[in-house]
């Protein structure tokens, strides 16, 4: 895996993802699949996330380590995705579209696209865009990427 000073954004976003999802489980999407996240820096392999969600009524369970998953979660469809940890931030603060990091390549899918279009559609429905700049926005080391990522927008 990748080694670098700077910590993952992704490292900050899926523990707040699961906290959320913890505390109102009226946000909990009824989907049931296991999503493996290969988060990425500078083409490889930095983190992998594992978001198992087993339905609306079981609590999702979101790691970085395979073990803890249960048998149960282990059989679930699974859907890979790929990204770079820059686009994972975009995807979340709403500058990157699901669909549009697909087609440009910045997102690479595995399995069912279809299951996997329905995580962006949880994210958009649980009001994810809002809650992630909330997040960003209390923590300065995020609050920091997201203005290194407008002014790189900005000289484009």
């Amino acid at each position: 895996m990748a080694s670098t000073d700077k910590p993952l954004l992704a490292d900050s976003l899926f523990p707040e993802l699961k906290r959320q999802l913890t505390e109102d489980p009226s946000l909990r999407p009824n989907v049931k699949a296991l999503f493996i996240v290969n988060v990425l820096r500078k083409k490889q392999k930095a983190a992998t996330w594992y978001l198992a969600i087993n339905g609306k009524a079981n609590e999702p369970h979101i790691t970085k380590h395979e073990s803890e998953l249960t048998d149960t979660e282990r059989h679930l469809k699974k859907i890979r995705i790929e990204v770079e940890d820059a686009d994972f931030f975009n995807f979340i603060t709403g500058g990157l579209t699901g669909f549009r990091a697909y087609m440009t390549g910045k997102l690479k899918v595995k399995g069912d696209l279809m299951l996997a279009q329905k995580l962006e559609e949880f994210f958009r429905k649980m009001g994810g865009v809002e809650r992630a700049m909330e997040f960003i926005n209390k923590d300065p080391a995020l609050q920091a990427q997201r203005e290194q990522q407008k002014a790189i927008k900005a000289k484009l």
